[in-house]
């Protein structure tokens, strides 16, 4: 979907604030508009005035667990995996260009490599509905949020392992067990290299599939799987470093 473009009355509009306020927030940096025509009008990008209301990891959440989801701005969706690799891509050069973050960039990258690509690699021609995953990050506030709305880790693991009972015994799996090699069970395999490299590092994850929430952090030898709040269709990542 392209990202919308609202003008200045519109956007202020949508925050709830005066047009004087957006203009003030302009100048002074706070909250710059997306684009100025040559004639001086501002116009706002649509995903750009969600993040700030809502914040990544809520448009995410609000994506993965409605019945019937919104369209997702450009901005934050991946239709495809070449489109997810090429904003891998451009977010690990970001990394890189920043002094402050180049240490931990190629883990993160990988880790969200890891998880991204399972979003198409274990959905392909068996999406439920949108085809694609949503991915952005915000380095400034050091999070990358990932969600897409596929079959989900126990539809995924069940093909090899069809005793698992419950999203929490599949999240388990995915985390902890050592499976073969064979296509279906990457994921759980990949999802063992994320957990290791989360509790070696001064990482922090989020990762929901299903009905079950799994936590984790620096440290951790074990793993603390909850009921979530409310379900989701496919799965829900949340990475803070």
């Amino acid at each position: 979907m392209i990202n919308k473009l609202l003008p200045i009355s519109e956007a202020a509009e949508f925050l709830g604030v005066s047009i004087q306020t957006l203009r003030r927030w302009h100048e002074r940096g706070t909250f710059r508009a997306t684009l100025v025509s040559e004639g001086g009008h501002r116009y706002y990008s649509l995903s750009d005035l969600k993040k700030l209301t809502k914040g990544l990891f809520q448009i995410a959440k609000d994506w993965v667990s409605a019945a019937v989801p919104d369209p997702l701005e450009g901005e934050f969706h991946c239709p495809t995996k070449d489109v997810f690799t090429t904003r891998l891509n451009r977010m690990a050069l970001q990394f890189d260009s920043n002094p402050l973050l180049q240490a931990l960039g190629p883990i993160v990258t990988s880790i969200t490599g890891e998880i991204g690509n399972n979003s198409f690699d274990h959905n392909i021609g068996n999406w439920p509905d949108v085809l694609g995953s949503f991915f952005s990050y915000d380095l400034s506030k050091r999070i990358v949020v990932l969600a897409d709305r596929g079959q989900g880790v126990l539809a995924t693991l069940r093909r090899v392992k069809p005793e698992l009972v419950d999203d929490e015994e599949a999240l388990r799996a995915a985390f902890t067990l050592i499976l073969t090699a064979r296509a279906p069970e990457h994921r759980g395999n990949g999802l063992k290299f994320v957990r290791a490299m989360v509790t070696d590092f001064d990482l922090k994850l989020t990762f929901q599939s299903g009905t079950a929430e799994l936590h984790l952090k620096k440290g951790d030898r074990e793993l603390i799987i909850k009921k979530a709040d409310r379900p989701i269709r496919g799965c829900l990542v949340l990475i803070k470093f």
